[in-house]
């Protein structure tokens, strides 16, 4: 008995292992374009309040190719770390848009603005500069 069950937590580990193991190449091809110097980081306005800034930056981490984003909403300014050759910043301003978000090159859709939280909606301006 004591050996079936050292045998099932041997193939439990080893599947469990297997199955991590398949995040591995998409991690290593990350890697390789941030060493192959493929990366570049820009900053640009983006509408918003401090209650949705989490929102405001996975909306782009949650993406291929973007590595990190950080959004300023004192100053309305996100700066994102992005793989170039994966995602483009027309790319990045459009879905900021899509999620609401006034931004340098792409303002949100009024329905989808007004889809926002209440604490999510700010003062909208004409496109931003």
């Amino acid at each position: 008995m004591n050996k079936i069950l050292c045998i099932t937590a041997l193939l439990a580990v080893f599947f469990i292992s297997i199955l991590q193991a398949g995040n591995k190449p998409e991690i290593i091809k990350n890697r390789l374009s941030v060493a192959g110097g493929d990366t570049v980081t820009k900053s640009f306005g983006v509408s918003g309040t401090g209650a949705c800034k989490s929102t405001i930056e996975s909306t782009l981490t949650s993406n291929a190719g973007v590595i990190s984003a950080s959004w300023d909403s004192t100053a309305q300014v996100i700066t994102v770390t992005y793989v170039h050759s994966t995602i483009k910043k027309s790319q990045l301003c459009r879905l900021l848009a899509n999620a609401g978000y006034d931004n340098v090159q792409a303002q949100a859709k009024a329905a989808t603005y007004a889809a926002l939280p209440p604490a999510c909606q700010y003062t909208r301006v004409p496109l931003m500069q």
